[in-house]
């Protein structure tokens, strides 16, 4: 059997953050970032189990979330260009290890996610498609979903492109626009 390994992503935790692991097929795990949970292990060691996946997935994000901050989005895009934004609440905190809960209804017009992002309205989104192109969204112009909804179109995409990409641009847009 062959395995595929690379980061998928490394953050500062302290005991007040959580973290939040979604897959490649729309699963998500949100758990607590504690000294219990994720304990220190020497350089050589494995590691402890984030995320279980069932059969043909893998991980796609991870992402810290501080308590302090408030609305917050969790964020997902699939390769058809469709996107959506659930409210952070609506994605339970759990155990570490476990399969989780479904974070987007994906199917085979739509495509496969390729994204997950925790947002808020101030901030604003960047899709890049296969052609090379770079869309800016404003995250307060996406609609607000439920967890298990399948989104609303993100960018329009020409047959044979796809969006390969999505991150988040955190500066305030008056700043952004003055600079």
């Amino acid at each position: 059997m062959l395995f595929r390994s690379e980061v998928v992503g490394a953050t500062l935790a302290n005991d007040d953050d959580e973290l939040l692991l979604v897959s490649r097929k729309a699963m998500s795990l949100r758990f607590a970032a504690t000294n219990e949970s994720i304990r220190s292990m020497g350089r050589s060691a494995t590691g402890v189990i984030g995320m279980k996946f069932r059969k043909g997935d893998e991980l796609l994000a991870m992402v810290r979330v501080s308590k302090k901050d408030k609305n917050l989005y969790v964020f997902t895009a699939t390769d058809g260009g469709f996107g959506k934004k659930s409210p952070l609440d609506e994605y339970r905190l759990q155990n570490r290890g476990g399969i989780g809960i479904k974070a987007a209804k994906v199917n085979e017009e739509r495509g496969g996610l390729v994204g997950a992002l925790v947002i808020s309205d101030k901030d604003e989104i960047l899709a890049i498609t296969s052609n090379g192109s770079v869309m800016r969204t404003a995250a307060k112009e996406i609609r607000q979903t439920g967890r298990d909804s399948m989104g609303v179109r993100l960018v329009n995409l020409d047959e044979g492109v796809s969006l390969l990409s999505v991150t988040k641009n955190g500066e305030d847009a008056d700043t952004v626009a003055s600079a």
